[in-house]
C-alpha cells in the first residue's frame, strides 16, 4: 500500500559531502548523500564516537515535521536526542524525512519516506564501525510514526522508541497534516496493528501529558491503543518487551527509559556528564 511491491536494494553509491570532528563532544560528523532507488538520493547526517572500541551499536534517529537529520546528529531543539545517543557511544544515522512533494506515481509519502529510512538503516549497517547485530531506531512525531513502519518492516531492529505518535486512525484525522494516510490504511488497519507487528522485539512508546487535545496526541486516546498493542506482544509471551511511558512534558522526547534500555541492549558503559534531558527542553 505504501509503495507497491518492495524495491530491490540498490548501490548507495555514498557520497559524503562534508565531515567535521567535535573534539568537545567526541564525535566525527558526516554529512552524506545516499541512492536509496534508482532515481532516488537521500541526505543524511552520521555521527561516529570517537572513543569506541570495535564494532558498536547503530541508531536511526529520526525527526517530526519541519525538523532535519542534521538538527537530531547535532543535538538541536526537539531533537536533542541523536547528539546524546552519540555520546552513550552508538553511531547515529539520521536522514532528511520531511518531504511532502511526491516523487513516485503509485506510492505514497509515508513510502518513500519509509523506504528512504530502511535504506539508511541498511546503510550504516554496512558501515565498519557497526555490529549489524545492534540496530534500534527512535524518533519524535513523525519520525515516531517512522519509526513504527521501520521497525514493523525490518526484524534487525532490535529496539524502538517512538515518541508523541501512539494514537489512532480516527485522531489523525482531527487537524494533522494529511501526509500520514495514503490509500487502503484506514479501510483495514489503525496504528496499534502496525506496532503490533513489532512484536516479539524491545519497544517502548512515549507521550507527553502536555500533549494538545484535538489535533495533538491525548494520553486518552494513547491508552487503548497501548493496550491492543500489549495484547498482540501477549500472543508471543512478550508483554515485558513494550512498555507505555507517560511523561509530564508535552510533544517532546523524553528518553530515559529508552536510553536505560538500549544500554542494556547494546552493552553500553553510561558517559559523563549525564546526557541531556528533554526536562530542560521548552514545552509547547
Amino acid at each position: 500500500m505504501m509503495g507497491g511491491a518492495r524495491p530491490r536494494p540498490v548501490p548507495f553509491d555514498a557520497q559524503v559531502l562534508a565531515r567535521e570532528t567535535n573534539a568537545a563532544e567526541g564525535v566525527i560528523l558526516e554529512t552524506l548523500s545516499l541512492r536509496t532507488l534508482p532515481d532516488r538520493r537521500v541526505k543524511a547526517w552520521l555521527a561516529l564516537p570517537q572513543a569506541r572500541e570495535g564494532r558498536v551499536g547503530a541508531v536511526l534517529g529520526l525527526h517530526g515535521h519541519g525538523g532535519t537529520g542534521e538538527q537530531v546528529v547535532r543535538g538541536q531543539g526537539l531533537y536533542w536526542y541523536g547528539r546524546a545517543l552519540a555520546r552513550l557511544g552508538c553511531v547515529v544515522i539520521a536522514p532528511d524525512i520531511g518531504q511532502h512533494e511526491l516523487q513516485h506515481p503509485g506510492w505514497s509519502l509515508m513510502g518513500e519516506r519509509t523506504w528512504d529510512a530502511l535504506r539508511c538503516l541498511d546503510y550504516v549497517a554496512s558501515r565498519p564501525e557497526v555490529d549489524p547485530e545492534r540496530l534500534a531506531v527512535a524518533g519524535l512525531s513523525l519520525g515516531g510514526e517512522t519509526a513504527m513502519y521501520v521497525a514493523a518492516l525490518e526484524e534487525r531492529v532490535r529496539l524502538t522508541c517512538s515518541s508523541g505518535w501512539l494514537t489512532t486512525v480516527a485522531n489523525m484525522k482531527q487537524g494533522h497534516c494529511p501526509c500520514w494516510n495514503f490509500a487502503g490504511l484506514e479501510e483495514h488497519f489503525d496504528f496499534a496493528d502496525i506496532f503490533a507487528c513489532v512484536a516479539p522485539r524491545g519497544l517502548v512508546l512515549e507521550i507527553g501529558e502536555r500533549e494538545r487535545a484535538p489535533g495533538g496526541f491525548p494520553v486518552d486516546i494513547a491508552r487503548g491503543a497501548f493496550a491492543e498493542i500489549r495484547s498482540a506482544y501477549g500472543v508471543w509471551g512478550a508483554t515485558g518487551a513494550v512498555e507505555w511511558v507517560v511523561h509530564p512534558g508535552g510533544h517532546v522526547f523524553e528518553g530515559t527509559r529508552f536510553q536505560e534500555r538500549l544500554t542494556e541492549t547494546f552493552g553500553l558503559k553510561p558517559v559523563s556528564p549525564a546526557a541531556p534531558s528533554s526536562r530542560a527542553l521548552p514545552r509547547d
